[in-house]
């Protein structure tokens, strides 16, 4: 009965540390693939010019808020 124990133990020991890892890096795709949506998503109201804002901080660096919606900074 011992030795069925110390069997079990060193297996969930095993299988915790390989899915550990691979855990992780599921987690690392998801957020990266999450991130690239978003930004295509922004992108793509950018450049139809459909991304609606109340103030310069809800548009991305180098667009600013004119008439609602976010556009480019003019050259200074």
């Amino acid at each position: 009965m011992k030795i069925v124990k110390r069997v079990g133990a060193v297996f969930l020991a095993l299988l915790t540390g390989i899915s550990v890892p691979l855990l992780i890096w599921v987690a690392v795709i998801i957020a990266f693939r999450q991130i690239f949506t978003e930004w295509r998503t922004i992108r793509a109201g950018l450049l139809v010019g459909n991304l609606v804002c109340s103030v310069n901080a809800d548009c991305p660096p180098g667009y600013e808020c004119m008439g609602g919606r976010c556009l480019p900074k003019p050259a200074r």
